[in-house]
Parts: C-alpha cells; structure tokens; sequence
C-alpha cells in the first residue's frame, strides 16, 4: 500500500513552487548550471601526480587542478560512508544515523533531505554512478533519496558482503559486475570503473539539453585491488625509493614488499580513473557543456595501504591528517577565477550549501546546515566563519570521547586518543599552519588552546549524539518498493566485527509495513552438512523448522508477520555450531 507522508506531500508542493516561480520570473531550469561531483574511494592525498607523486600518472586531474580552483585544506571524514553522508546533507554524518562503514552504521535515515532530491525538486536530472554505501534497503537506496537513474554496487564495494553475487568472485569481481541498474540486477560487462564513465557518460548525452546533477563515485582505488592488464603493466617494474620524494615532512615508514606490490596496484587503478575522467572531460566538450557545467572533485579519506602521502601523516581511519585531508579541484563557469589555491578550512560538509548558492536552488525550510557556502571565498571575500571549529572522529561503534577524534580550528588542531575519562595534557596540539605534518605537540606551549578547543567538541558531542536519527535505520517489509527484501551483511548488527563469519552472532532491525504471509529463505555460504534446526525469532513470533539433509539455503513458507518494528533474529543450530545465515531473502506474497 502506497503511503502519502509529509516529506512526500512537501516535495510535491515544493516542485508546484519552484515551477510556479521559474515561469513567474522567466529563468528556466535549462539556464542553470549542470553539476558533475566526482569522488574516488581510498585515493589519498599523495595519489596524485599535482600533489608530488613522482610515481603516478595522472595527467588529466593534474591538468584539472592546475587550472581550476584548489580547496588545499579540504577535509572528510576518516572512513566512507561517513563521509558519503555528510556530502550528501551538509550535515555532520552523526545526525544523519550514519555512524560506521558496516553493522548497521552506514544506513542514512531517510527523513534527511540530501542534495540529489533538493537538485531534483528543482528540476534537475538526477544520476548516480557508482558507489552509494548509505543504505540497501527501501527507503534508503538512490532512487528513494533523490536520484532518477541509478547504477550502483551494494555496501561499501563490489567484492564485499553485501555484493551476494560477485563476493563469491575472490579474484575478478571487479570484472563484470552485477550491479543495480535502477533498482534492478544486471550483470555488466567490463572493468567497475569503466562501466561506471560510461553511465555517466550516456546518462550526459541522453540528458542533452537539460540541468543534470550526475554523481560519479568510483569504488576503485578501493580494495580488492583489482584492475585490468595495460594498467597493472603500467606499472609492474616500479620501485620505490623514498629518498626521492623530497618532503621534510611525515617521515615516510619503510615501503615493504607488500606495500609495494599494493602500491603499484592502487596506481594502476587511479590511472585508469584518470583516463575514464579523460573521456568525460572530452564528452563534455563535444557536448558543447563545459562551459556551462560545474565540476568537483574530491576522494572519500586517506589511504588504506603506505605508499607516497605528501608528508601527510596518518591514513584511512585516522584522524590525522592523512586520513581526513584530500584533494579538492573545482571548476566553475562564469565570472570565477580558475588556477588558484583557497587555504582556508573546508570540509565535506560545505559542498551542499555551496552547490545550493552556485545554483540557486531552493532548499526547503526545515534544513538545516552545518557547513558554510564557500562562494564567499572563492570570490576572495572575507567570512566571519574563518576560525570556525570542524569535528571529525570514527570508531567501530557509536562515537565516543575522545577516541580518534580531532578538531581543527583555525591554524590549531586537537587530537585524542584516549577514552573519555582523558585530561587535557593526554590531547595532542599541533600548529597546521607551521607543522602540517603534525610532528610536534604544543599541548603544554598553548594549554587554553587545548582548553578551547576540546571544549568545542565537548559541545559539538552533546548536541549530535542526541540526534533523532541516531536510531536503528530499518529496513521496511511487505511495501511495494521493494519486494522482495534482501537483508546482507553489511547491515547485519550484532557481535562486533561482523562479516562474513560463519559462526557469529547477528540479527537486522525492520519493520514490517503490511501484515501477511511471507516466504523467508536463509541463504548460507556455505553446506550445512551436519543435520540441526533453523531457527527463526521476529519479536513474539518463533518458528524452528527441522533439516535432516545437507544444505546451503533453507525456506519458511507463508510465515505471517504482523505490522511493528522487530529484531530479525535466525540461525543454524547444529551438533557443528550455530550459523547466522550469509544473507535472507523475504519475499511477500
């Protein structure tokens, strides 16, 4: 049964306004600028020729950064999903629900208004391509949060758990792909990343004409490091040799073998974005739309192996500085000057609003942002906000003080790592703007300033936990969205680390719109050899259901499930162990 709700009815008066005021005033939606975002997945700073990188061939982004405007202090958060979130809002990801990368923490809360449905309820064509990482399930997925074409992997990556089909593909699962295109699975054929630009791409020319707001985000330089042959033989034969690197900065550690042959792989991956990036570039001049198209681009946090940082210290995961601090290239058409740096601190969450000013779009009036728009900078205007203090943190869990938390405020910068019994000599204080390598402690220089500074974030803490969407984010059964319903691992909360682990302990939070009967399938990946019970607990419900022969999927048939929200509770139990089921498919009937 279709549900009307406020966010719909809203929308729906919001596109009758904004309709209503374009003709009124006599701009149309084509006048407006197309917005192309582009992000990439583990590449750090130092993963770019126009950063230093004596090893790595990027010659169109270094070209695109040369000649456009540079944000040199741009930060995210230290992993994906978080960040992914805060891009999307203008929001710190705390108060969007989102809170980690897996169990249960990378579901966006719905009620969040993101900038793909603000692009579209102004008339904009909305695509994304790629890596979303912020909910698989109705009301959670691209097309319920803005986007009108979508083509995108599950979870966090192609080759991990929440990809049921191609986790199973160890060594090529980056080759082929079966992805959602629209909701719907299609195996594709070519290298993720090359399918992705070519999304992209035909969704430009078939939008000919029309304002666009395309997301391009690439799962690659991401592990598995997969990636096609030219580009591994791109670079087979490199060695490293750090000495060459001529930074003064973050003593580089040792590039071991492993190291090295991870490196070589990620290069080769980037390269090959650069090149897709190549391609859309020239598409867009053909199109004859550069001029009219702003571009960004930016990663999603530092990297997850050691290779070249920049001097940067710290990688994926960190709140040092290489983990949080990325390349930040925009190109803007019109009266704006390209070639420049903008040192001021910027993050993630200042992309929306700015997008919002750039394109005069309506934002509905219950938004609120916590970043700032940067077009004041860029036209080399004074801002009150210069000193403003930015939060970043991640842990696996909830956050907590003051575990692998930072505030950067002005040329300061806090970090902890310590638990939230910590005083304030246990901080770290370092001088950005003289030591961005964050290789000296001030704390007992500027004791007021670790004062100040960690009382930031004592305020910041006690207003975003307290968030409304900081709850479980369920997936909703029986709709007709989304039918059936597949729940994955990567959702799956429980004992910590969960994953892909045979005996674990996890369940999934839900919530079952329509009561009926439901077919419910427990999908293992594995043979449960040993003859045992599968069991089924959904609040009061319980049902156990014997298996004398050996099996690697089990059904419950015409399972009637009433209207709530529950724990999703199953397992395996055998003479061998209890088994949480690889993923579970409810299907209404």
């Amino acid at each position: 049964m279709f549900r009307i709700t406020k966010k719909y009815i809203f929308f729906i008066l919001l596109t009758l306004i904004t309709v209503y005021t374009g003709c009124k005033e006599g701009s149309s939606i084509e006048s407006r600028p197309n917005v192309i975002f582009i992000i990439t997945d583990d590449q750090g700073y130092g993963d770019l020729g126009f950063h230093g990188n004596p090893d790595i061939r990027t010659p169109n982004l270094d070209r695109f950064a040369e000649e456009n405007i540079r944000f040199s202090n741009f930060y995210v958060c230290p992993v994906c999903a978080p960040t992914r979130a805060s891009l999307m809002t203008g929001r710190y990801h705390i108060r969007t629900g989102v809170w980690d990368t897996y169990n249960g923490g990378a579901i966006m809360a719905t009620e969040e208004v993101t900038m793909a449905e603000v692009f579209r309820d102004n008339g904009y064509q909305t695509g994304i391509f790629g890596k979303w990482h912020l909910g698989d399930n109705y009301p959670f997925r691209p097309q319920d949060q803005g986007f009108n074409e979508s083509l995108i992997h599950r979870g966090g990556g192609i080759g991990q758990v929440s990809n049921i089909v191609d986790f199973f593909r160890f060594d090529s699962s980056y080759f082929n792909p079966t992805l959602l295109e629209n909701g719907v699975p299609v195996q594709k054929n070519g290298y993720c990343s090359d399918i992705f630009t070519q999304g992209a791409i035909d969704f430009i020319q078939h939008h000919s004409g029309k304002s666009f707001f395309l997301y391009l985000s690439f799962n690659a330089p991401h592990t598995p490091l997969q990636l096609p042959e030219e580009y591994d033989e791109m670079y087979k034969n490199l060695l490293f040799d750090t000495a060459s690197y001529g930074i003064s900065g973050y003593p580089v550690p040792e590039i071991n073998d492993d190291h090295a042959r991870a490196a070589r792989k990620v290069y080769g991956m980037v390269s090959n974005i650069d090149d897709n990036l190549g391609k859309l570039f020239k598409i867009l001049d053909q199109q004859g739309i550069t001029d009219s198209t702003i571009i960004i681009f930016i990663t999603d946090n530092g990297p997850q192996q050691i290779r070249y940082t920049a001097g940067l210290r710290g990688q994926k995961g960190s709140v040092y500085e290489g983990g949080i601090k990325v390349p930040s290239f925009w190109s803007i058409p019109g009266d704006y000057s390209g070639n420049k740096d903008i040192t001021v601190s910027a993050a993630h969450i200042d992309i929306f609003p700015t997008l919002a000013e750039l394109c005069n779009l309506f934002i509905p009036g219950g938004v609120r942002f916590d970043g700032e728009s940067l077009l004041p900078l860029i036209h080399d205007e004074t801002v009150h906000w210069i000193d403003r203090p930015l939060f970043f943190h991640w842990q696996r869990g909830y956050p907590e003080p003051y575990r692998n938390i930072a505030v950067r405020k002005g040329d300061f910068k806090l970090v902890g790592h310590s638990d939230y019994t910590a005083k304030e000599s246990e901080f770290e204080l370092f001088n950005i703007k003289e030591d961005p390598w964050e290789m000296t402690n001030i704390n007992m220089k500027f004791p007021e300033k670790v004062r100040e500074l960690k009382g930031d974030f004592d305020r910041y803490y006690s207003e975003v936990i307290q968030s409304p969407n900081l709850r479980p984010q369920r997936a909703r059964i029986g709709t007709q969205f989304e039918n059936p319903v597949i729940l994955n691992r990567n959702d799956a909360k429980g004992s910590p680390g969960i994953w892909a682990q045979k005996q674990i302990y996890g369940y999934w939070n839900i919530s079952v719109i329509n009561a009926g009967l439901y077919d419910i399938t427990f999908n293992f990946h594995h043979t449960l050899n040993a003859p045992g019970d599968m069991l089924l607990k959904i609040g009061t419900l319980q049902r156990t259901k014997r298996i004398q022969e050996p099996v690697n999927e089990i059904t419950m048939e015409g399972i009637y499930l009433g209207p709530g929200d529950f724990m999703f509770e199953s397992r395996y139990s055998s003479d061998n162990g209890n088994y949480l089921p690889f993923y579970v498919t409810i299907l209404m009937n």
